[in-house]
């Protein structure tokens, strides 16, 4: 199948988008079959967690590339463009090539094979992995583990970031069905790096761990961090290693707990003859970038963009706020620009407002972009809209809320953009048309 243009391939793909969340391997392992198993041609490290599952990516590669090898890195949703789900040694592959993998994956839906967005694009990477010869590929899970696309892999590293309660309408009501479906990645034999868990989520992850045969490097207990007091600098130590000094291109200090699994990741790959060495590794965790995530932007004003989406993730959120609020001197006004998305609907848009909304002086709630179900603004004037900040506004375009923000802001305005990525990644863009610049991470918090 061929199009004229990949903006034409593009909204072929979009109309995908019905089939929602679809969980199960059977089509996405269809699909491979006809691609050839593309997935089975080079080494592959797994990645699935509620928060921060991007950022230990991102982390793993730029270590990798770092050492030399070319790298894969599968990721998802995009903040702006398609072609960034899939990256080259960080690089998001061209628009002729992102045709040509959606014109040969639209043949086999063509022929009758069914599949999701989700499907389609995770058949796309694992089929540009192969083309481009990558020495490793970094997969990150979409939606839990188990029955997850990505999940028809056989990894040398398995990672789960952490488990907290999300997509219950998928994944379980508890935490513990939710680790269950996250312990799906782990493969008999294949080392397991996890981060902090609490005790029913690592009593199921052990469990699993064990009737598999694959050891478990828990953070906190096989390898730790430790944060230098007022810095963001950070030692590592697992085992007989030792690592001081460490400094993270991602800032905050749940960013640390990120920057710990993927050294722990390439130790594991180091076991099984990897060469990497602790050079490579401080200047590639040094020199991590991940846009959206954890980003400070400055411009006209302060802006600070983040995903967080869930309870865990705002626990991660408002202590940056915080820190980079006190690291900025002259701040006047604090400004919190807030959209969601509730597909499964299990979230509770209200709560999680009053838990985000308190260090703010002013609160604008929009509506996100993208596929996912929003909330929409007369959903919002439905609730009980939290009286911990001077001012809440409704406003439905992005676009409008932006430029009111930027008009009524100066140089002692902080803005802070959360709720979804949905949101982040257009008003990332707006920002950088503007002539805004990534400032380097001078903050840490506790």
């Amino acid at each position: 199948m061929e199009f004229s243009s990949v903006k034409k391939a593009i909204t072929y793909l979009n109309g995908f988008q019905f089939h929602g969340f679809r969980l199960g391997l059977e089509r996405i392992e269809a699909a491979l079959r006809a691609l050839g198993d593309p997935h089975e041609n080079y080494p592959c490290i797994h990645v699935a967690g509620t928060n921060g599952k991007g950022s230990v990516c991102a982390a793993i590669s730029s270590i990798l590339k770092e050492a030399g090898f070319k790298v894969g890195f599968y990721s998802s949703p995009h903040l702006v463009e398609l072609n960034e789900r899939f990256r080259i040694n960080f690089e998001p592959i061209g628009d002729k090539e992102l045709k040509v993998l959606i014109e040969e994956t639209a043949t086999l839906a063509e022929q009758g094979l069914e599949l999701s967005y989700f499907e389609f694009t995770t058949a796309m990477a694992f089929s540009c992995f192969r083309k481009h010869g990558v020495d490793f590929a970094v997969i990150e899970t979409g939606l839990g583990g188990r029955l997850d696309a990505t999940n028809v892999i056989t990894p040398v590293v398995s990672v789960i970031t952490n488990v907290s309660l999300e997509h219950q309408s998928y994944l379980g009501s508890t935490t513990g069905e939710i680790a269950f479906e996250k312990a799906g990645i782990i493969k008999r034999g294949v080392p397991v790096v996890a981060g902090r868990l609490k005790n029913t989520p690592l009593k199921v992850i052990e469990g699993i761990c064990k009737k598999r045969k694959a050891s478990l490097y828990l953070l906190e207990r096989d390898f730790f961090i430790k944060a230098h007091e007022n810095s963001h600098l950070f030692d590592f130590s697992s085992g007989d290693i030792s690592l001081k000094n460490i400094r993270f291109g991602l800032g905050g200090g749940f960013q640390m707990e990120n920057a710990a699994l993927a050294i722990e990741t390439c130790l594991r790959l180091m076991d099984q003859g990897t060469r990497i060495d602790h050079s490579h590794i401080r200047k590639g965790l040094s020199e991590t970038t991940w846009p959206g995530r954890s980003e400070l932007l400055r411009g006209k004003i302060w802006a600070f963009l983040d995903g967080a989406h869930n309870e865990a993730g705002l626990n991660g959120l408002l202590p940056s706020v915080t820190a980079i609020s006190r690291g900025i001197s002259r701040i006047k006004k604090k400004v919190l620009l807030w959209a969601c998305s509730n597909e499964g609907g299990d979230k509770d848009p209200a709560a999680m407002l009053k838990k985000v909304a308190a260090p703010f002086d002013q609160v604008i709630i929009t509506e996100p972009c993208g596929p996912r179900k929003p909330v929409t603004i007369d959903e919002w004037k439905e609730m009980e809209l939290p009286a911990s900040c001077s001012r809440v506004r409704l406003i439905k375009d992005y676009k409008e809320a932006l430029g009111m923000i930027l008009s009524e802001g100066g140089d002692g305005t902080f803005l802070v953009v959360a709720g979804s990525l949905y949101l982040v990644g257009p008003v990332r863009k707006a920002l950088i048309e503007q002539g805004f610049k990534r400032a380097k991470q001078k903050w840490h918090t506790d």
